[in-house]
């Protein structure tokens, strides 16, 4: 095997070559990217920060990481807890005493590590206007009061959110300031992240990139910029590869920031037991023993990100991108280093001939709070309709495609199916059944849409 960083310090021009090419196809204007192998860091930009007004991308170009934040804010809240300010198995009301949503048991129940796991069951696809002032984290979490049960506390995660936010206010509490300042304070200063802000003013007099979408036909700006300023613990760290790289130095080899006991635990499983694909405090976990990538992605308005580390590789990959379709971008740059680097090979997953496993029970309609997915029979085969029952943000401009998009299926197991087989954006989906053993949801996007 090859490592991705040469001995004068640059990237393989290989990969750079293989992220060109999956630009072109995915209409990815810019790119950021950074590698750490064996102790050493490379980063390196390719193309541009935006199409009406273009600057060349580099390994210091701000982009807005989006959900591999929510990393951050668990990292924060293991050092509080490693200062024993906390338990990861309290209730949030230990901490938050009014905390609500609109089921009682999970408002009085429902733990710290639940909410890091997406394992709390309250609809997640929450985002709310609620001011650029320092209460607009708290407003946030007070407007959660009406957020209802999807599934039931504990039992199986659901990429969620709106979990994130009473998090990001118990560091608030706990730490007598701004979410902001405190992440900035315990996290981005100590680490050496000297780009790494949340605010749009922060990023005026550095490089920075700005989102793209495909409209009609056209590379077009997406409008919003900025996330609100609630979801900052969700979504809201700007930070540039070199940033990330240095983030990548903690958790692969450790730092006088956090631990190794509660570090390293974060990596591992810690969800609820037997449920698939494995989550661990605040990282997504794909495969076991020594070809394990620890990860998280991010989806700011354009801009898709990916943050991947292969531990027993000494391996770690940031791909940071400004179009729309960055996230197949960025996940064919991580599977070409994981195979050329460390010679693990992604098996796609392929329906084999399965007998009659009853599908005709999977169809019917499922919903999140901002989708709905109808499974049906068209001829003899299945396909699913999605369709978009809200937007995540105000006024998104251009605005989220309306109408149905029909995509083909094919079933896997006697519970997961494989969602537009054959295509580059293939992607698996889950049936999740209650106690009862009935069909309750379909988990597409990491997130379970309730029937």
């Amino acid at each position: 095997m090859t490592g991705p960083i040469k001995p004068d310090g640059t990237l393989d021009p290989a990969l750079l070559a293989h992220a060109r090419q999956e630009m072109r196809t995915d209409d990815v204007p810019g790119l950021a990217l950074g590698v750490l192998h064996a102790g050493r860091t490379a980063t390196t930009g390719i193309g541009v920060t935006s199409v009406p007004h273009p600057r060349p991308v580099d390994g210091e170009t701000l982009f807005q990481i989006g959900s591999i934040s929510k990393t951050f804010t668990v990292t924060a809240l293991l050092q509080l807890a490693e200062r024993g300010a906390l338990d990861l198995d309290d209730p949030v009301r230990a901490q938050l005493p009014g905390f609500a949503v609109a089921d009682e048991d999970a408002s009085a129940q429902a733990t710290v590590r639940e909410c890091m796991t997406h394992s709390c069951g309250w609809e997640g696809d929450f985002f709310d206007l609620s001011g650029r002032g320092d209460d607009a984290l708290a407003a946030t979490v007070r407007h959660m009061a009406g957020l209802r049960q999807v599934t039931p506390r504990g039992r199986m995660w659901s990429y969620n959110n709106a979990a994130f936010y009473p998090l990001g206010r118990i560091i608030e509490t706990l730490h007598g300031t701004t979410y902001e300042n405190a992440v900035a304070r315990e996290l981005f200063g100590p680490l050496g992240m000297t780009g790494a802000c949340f605010f749009a003013e922060d990023v005026l007099h550095r490089g920075f990139a700005v989102g793209h979408t495909r409209h009609e036909g056209r590379t077009v700006l997406a409008r919003p910029w900025a996330m609100p300023r609630g979801a900052n613990p969700v979504g809201g760290v700007v930070a540039s590869a070199e940033d990330l790289m240095r983030y990548a130095q903690f958790q692969l080899y450790g730092g006088q920031i956090l631990g190794d006991t509660l570090r390293l635990a974060a990596q591992r499983p810690a969800g609820p037991a037997e449920d698939t694909p494995e989550i661990g405090l605040g990282w997504w976990i794909d495969g076991d023993g020594p070809d394990r990538i620890v990860h998280h992605g991010g989806g700011a308005n354009g801009q898709p990100a990916l943050f991947a580390m292969m531990p027993s590789h000494e391996l770690a990959v940031a791909v940071l991108t400004n179009g729309s379709g960055g996230a197949a971008t960025a996940r064919s740059i991580l599977d070409w280093i994981a195979r050329t680097c460390a010679g693990v090979r992604e098996k796609p997953p392929e329906a084999e001939a399965v007998p009659d496993i009853g599908t005709d029970a999977w169809t019917g309609t499922y919903e999140t709070r901002l989708d709905r997915y109808v499974l049906r029979r068209e001829g003899d085969g299945l396909v699913m309709d999605s369709s978009v029952l809200g937007e995540w943000l105000e006024n998104p401009d251009p605005p989220t495609v309306q109408g149905v998009r029909t995509t083909p299926l094919r079933p896997l197991t006697d519970r997961t199916l494989l969602i537009s087989p054959g295509q580059r954006r293939q992607t698996t989906a889950t049936l999740l059944t209650d106690d009862h053993g009935d069909i309750r949801w379909l988990r597409f996007a990491h997130r379970a849409a309730l029937r």
